[in-house]
């Protein structure tokens, strides 16, 4: 007999709510049964974008999780109700895919674990540069043990769409966002500190808001702007637009508004407890978008380059020989690498399964509460400390 598709439901429909209702709805394996947002416009704009198809929509999210007949909850909201949301899910008995970053404290971070605890659910964070094909080589490089025992490591995240994704809109705001740094930073440091396999112990960082914000009139609009014709930045409006072979919805604030408080640029030193250190550098005003990897071990070093165009590469040289080598790792489709669809494919595996798992969650927390840190030492001035997730005995926490 044919298995019934897992049936989900998605909370929060923004850009990457709306991604999940489409995408995941294309899946062999489930099926979107029901979406909810509590925003009036932006539901009625998600339901015209995503359509019915036997989807119920909800502007409640309790009364979705008590009506809907569902198996797992994606939950998309802004990342400042991720924890009421996941929190609800878990309790609920749903499995939950939450979207990163985690939370915006670290404490709301370790409620969502506390949570998933006493349930048998699967629970699994968005962050699914894990899992495209470069990330995925680097790792296992790592994991033979080519270069040795990693000591000294460093990224760097250009991101040349910084003006268009976070300063238009709300997500300029750090009552909003926080910190970039956990917003757009969270997936590098998560691979980051995956790829040193140790725990982040302790943060010391620069911040700095270099080129956007400024003495603009916080409600002007790009259409209503006198330099609309000149400025770099400039958008015709707001509405939707096509974005890596998907849609988002555009904003059309200025980006040099007075209200911008949220850094355009950070640089971040990371220690760990078994003495690695690494360096992160976040740039949004970079020319061009991509993400450079560099670790270097015992025996050798490896450096990897990732684009949205998959022209991913990684470079190994040894020591004490001229031995090098060249790796271009294999292409996937979809976004991210593959990555959205094999992170996918692997929480949906695992609810049809039916085994309680959290893997990648402790990492999760690990990578927000580095970046929380590092935000929080931008303000001070001085190195913050990154408190450890108390593990609860007995429990299966895969980093």
């Amino acid at each position: 007999m044919k298995e019934q598709p897992i049936r989900i439901g998605v909370i929060g429909l923004g850009n990457r709510g709306r991604h999940f209702a489409v995408e995941w709805n294309r899946l062999p394996a489930c099926r979107v049964t029901a979406c909810c947002e509590r925003d009036g416009a932006v539901l009625e704009s998600a339901r015209s974008a995503i359509g019915n198809h036997a989807i119920a929509y909800y502007d409640d999210m309790d009364r979705m999780l008590a009506e809907a007949d569902l198996d797992a909850v994606v939950v998309a909201t802004e990342e400042r109700h991720h924890r009421e949301c996941g929190v609800a899910v878990l309790r609920a008995g749903k499995h939950l895919f939450l979207e990163k970053p985690m939370a915006q404290t670290v404490e709301d971070c370790d409620a969502l674990i506390r949570a998933w605890e006493p349930t048998n659910v699967v629970f699994m964070v968005g962050l699914e540069l894990r899992y495209c094909s470069l990330c995925q080589a680097m790792k296992e490089i790592l994991d033979r043990g080519d270069i040795g025992e990693v000591k000294i490591a460093y990224a760097v995240d250009n991101v040349s769409v910084g003006g268009d994704y976070y300063f238009h809109g709300p997500r300029r705001r750090r009552d909003r966002t926080v910190s970039l740094l956990l917003e757009k930073g969270v997936h590098t440091i998560d691979l980051m500190n995956w790829f040193v396999g140790s725990t982040p112990v302790r943060v010391y960082s620069e911040t700095g808001l270099d080129v956007f914000g400024g003495d603009a009139p916080n409600d002007l609009t790009c259409p209503e702007c006198p330099q609309r014709d000149t400025c770099p930045y400039s958008v015709g409006g707001p509405g939707v637009e096509l974005d890596y072979g998907g849609v988002r919805l555009r904003e059309a604030g200025c980006v040099y508004a007075r209200e911008i408080d949220v850094d355009d640029n950070a640089v971040t030193l990371i220690r760990y407890a078994g003495g690695a250190k690494l360096m992160y550098c976040e740039c949004h005003f970079a020319p061009d978008y991509n993400r450079h990897f560099t670790l270097i071990g015992t025996k050798g070093r490896m450096t990897g380059f990732y684009n949205n165009e998959q022209d991913f590469r990684i470079d190994l040289a040894y020591r004490h020989t001229s031995k090098s080598e060249v790796i271009f790792p294999p292409r996937r489709e979809g976004s991210h690498g593959g990555g959205d669809a094999a992170i996918a494919e692997q929480f949906l595996s695992l609810v049809a399964g039916g085994r309680r798992a959290c893997p990648g969650v402790l990492g999760a927390r690990n990578a927000a509460a580095v970046a929380i840190a590092a935000d929080q030492s931008s303000r001070t001035g001085r190195p913050e400390t990154i408190p450890p997730y108390e593990e609860k005995s007995g429990v299966e926490y895969p980093p």
